[in-house]
């Protein structure tokens, strides 16, 4: 008897879509599914390849840690990844915060502060930046992740 894939159980989730923009370059697409064939997934946030390339040790972490190999993230990537949710609210929120900050020493502070979140406060933060007043939330969030 085989154990089902961890994400095959989930309803909810995250996956991640490559987005082609060069030979080599790539942008991701990350969107939010109920599991449902019938809901179209929800888009959450994006990158473009500048952005893709600092935060890409993050996605790999959260591509590994969703039980895919490293390996599947690559500018041919035409299927979407599954991301277990958790890992897709950490991702949200470093692509979300870190989308505006060109500098690489205060996307890696925001990465690492995502990381040590708690779960309960990265699903906080995640309803918050994806709610109501974002805009606002967001640079709060920004500030509290890495101060400039």
């Amino acid at each position: 008897m085989t154990s089902a894939h961890p994400l095959t159980n989930k309803v909810r989730g995250f996956r991640l879509r490559v987005q082609l923009a060069g030979p080599e370059e790539y942008g991701l697409l990350l969107e939010q599914t109920n599991g449902s064939a019938s809901a179209p997934p929800l888009r959450v946030t994006r990158t473009d390849p500048s952005h893709t390339r600092r935060v890409m040790p993050s996605v790999l972490r959260a591509v590994k840690a969703s039980g895919h190999a490293k390996t599947v993230m690559s500018a041919a990537r035409a299927k979407p990844i599954p991301l277990i949710e958790e890992e897709g609210v950490r991702l949200a929120l470093l692509f979300i915060a870190s989308a505006p900050v060109t500098k690489t020493r205060r996307i890696e502070e925001m990465a690492s502060a995502v990381a040590s979140m708690s779960t309960e406060e990265a699903y906080y933060w995640y309803a918050k930046c994806t709610g109501a007043d974002a805009d606002r939330i967001r640079r709060a969030l920004r500030t509290f992740l890495s101060e400039e």
